[in-house]
């Protein structure tokens, strides 16, 4: 299975829609996935996502399927503070375990609900969460896409890449209508690992600033 996590366009915050520029952006990403074989689509509920991936939607004539734990929040947003920090234990059979983030504000509870929407999500694509690992429940030769956020989407990277949460955030910076792409691969019953081979792609924008 490959899983395409695709930031919205430039958004209008306001109206939780698009500028006229995050529309445009949204219309040049799906010429760019003319050339991907897509077989689901999902969106955040939150309108900006929703209106990037109808761009998408309408030229391939599917359907989007909405994601409730995908929505954007300022907890995934917070900056650092110098005196703020982040501890947990990571071993390869558990993974992320005893994550405390320090901040003045909770966002655990955030954090917690995108972990068991991730895992619940990948569990029904055939990938069970084992710790640090993924069990091949089904062997899936499907595309998926979600268009989400820019937080909740490098507080997603990370998860699936092993990390705590807040590494994400932290490190991470996804564009406007950029596609990270991971690649699940495996046969029933093997423990895998998602493989991150596309981060923060933007060549749609760089292929249309050069018209």
């Amino acid at each position: 299975m490959k899983l395409l996590i695709i930031r919205h366009g430039d958004p209008d915050y306001a109206n939780d829609s698009l500028t006229e520029k995050g529309h445009n952006e949204a219309k040049a990403l799906s010429e760019y996935l003319d050339g991907v074989r897509i077989d689901r689509i999902y969106a955040s509920p939150m309108g900006r996502a929703r209106a990037t991936a109808e761009y998408t939607c309408r030229r391939k004539e599917m359907e989007k399927h909405i994601l409730p734990w995908t929505a954007e929040s300022m907890d995934y947003m917070w900056p650092y503070r110098p005196d703020s920090a982040c501890e947990y234990r990571f071993s390869i059979a558990d993974g992320v375990t005893d994550y405390k983030d320090f901040w003045e504000e909770d966002r655990m509870g955030t954090i917690h609900r995108m972990i068991a929407g991730s895992d619940a999500f990948l569990a029904r694509l055939g990938y069970r969460r084992l710790g640090y690992h993924y069990e091949v429940t089904e062997e899936n030769r499907e595309t998926v896409a979600v268009f989400c956020h820019g937080g909740f989407g490098s507080a997603w990277i990370a998860h699936l890449l092993g990390m705590a949460p807040t590494i994400g955030f932290s490190c991470f910076t996804l564009d406007t209508t950029s596609v990270t792409a991971f690649s699940f691969g495996g046969k029933m019953g093997e423990l895998i690992r998602p493989r991150l081979y596309k981060l923060n792609d933007c060549t749609h924008l760089l292929d249309r600033e050069k018209k």
